[in-house]
């Protein structure tokens, strides 16, 4: 098991990593002088609280002005949202594994502390023979499913130049659904599970001013409603690649977000 020291995982989050962290739980974050500000999603749903949750920078610590609470880190805010969003009590060392899980921060794995280290990829040959292999997650819940009526609000088929010349084809593009958002001058990124159900809307910003301000990825709002899901608890394309995957028995994965 990997066990991640939370002071390590604190100190290695960026102020730009707690900004994407907020925006993906659907606080809709602004830059400020002194870090950020973001609705009050530490104890309201998305779209329902005010703008009184403050992130500042030389502290690393929220504020909530509308909560009554005391000044919390961003693992605490983790184990709130879970809670409002998610009706799920997670414990501090979920928090911590998840945020660490998110940025790629290391952890320490138990098992391995007397273990050999590997000089070469000759692990690999040992996978054709693994067989019924079984995940199991430190937390486990049901995603909120979102009406894929959606989108078909979007526009499709638009030549995404920059995509295109890292590789991504249209015909790829057109099978993951990517579209535009005239509204919000966004790409449209769905994001569906396992099961093909739609679970999140993820914008890319082409407006430069939008990008600076809010970050280049964020949740998508189509009216009153946000779009928000947690990242780290899935694989995207995963419904379009598991059966590839077991017939494979291998899988790799990589982070290709421009």
């Amino acid at each position: 098991m990997i066990n991640y020291d939370k002071p390590e995982v604190w100190e290695a989050l960026t102020t730009e990593d707690v900004f994407e962290l907020v925006s993906e739980f659907g606080g809709n974050p602004q830059y400020t002088n002194f870090g950020f500000t973001s609705e009050t999603i530490d104890h309201n749903l998305p779209g329902e609280g005010s703008r009184k949750l403050y992130y500042y920078e030389n502290s690393t610590l929220f504020t909530s002005y509308t909560s009554g609470s005391d000044a919390f880190d961003v693992f605490e805010l983790t184990m709130k949202v879970f809670k409002i969003q998610h009706d799920q009590e997670i414990d501090l060392n979920d928090a911590v594994r998840f945020v660490a899980f998110k940025f790629g921060i290391s952890g320490t794995d138990e098992a391995d502390e007397n273990s050999k280290d590997l000089e070469d990829w000759s692990i690999l040959s040992n996978y054709d023979r693994i067989e019924n292999i079984e995940v199991r997650a430190s937390y486990s819940t049901k995603l909120k499913a979102y009406d894929p009526s959606i989108l078909d609000r979007f526009v499709y088929n638009v030549n995404i130049g920059p995509w295109l010349d890292e590789g991504i084809s249209q015909e790829v593009m057109n099978r993951a659904r990517i579209g535009y958002y005239p509204g919000d001058e966004q790409i449209t990124i769905p994001h569906f599970d396992e099961y093909g159900r739609l679970i999140g809307l993820r914008g890319r910003a082409l407006c430069k001013e939008d990008a600076d301000l809010f970050g280049k990825y964020r949740p998508i709002r189509v009216g009153a409603q946000l779009y928000n899901h947690p990242l780290g608890m899935t694989l995207y394309n995963f419904d379009k690649s598991k059966e590839n995957i077991r017939k494979a028995r291998i899988a790799i994965l990589f982070e290709g977000k421009r």
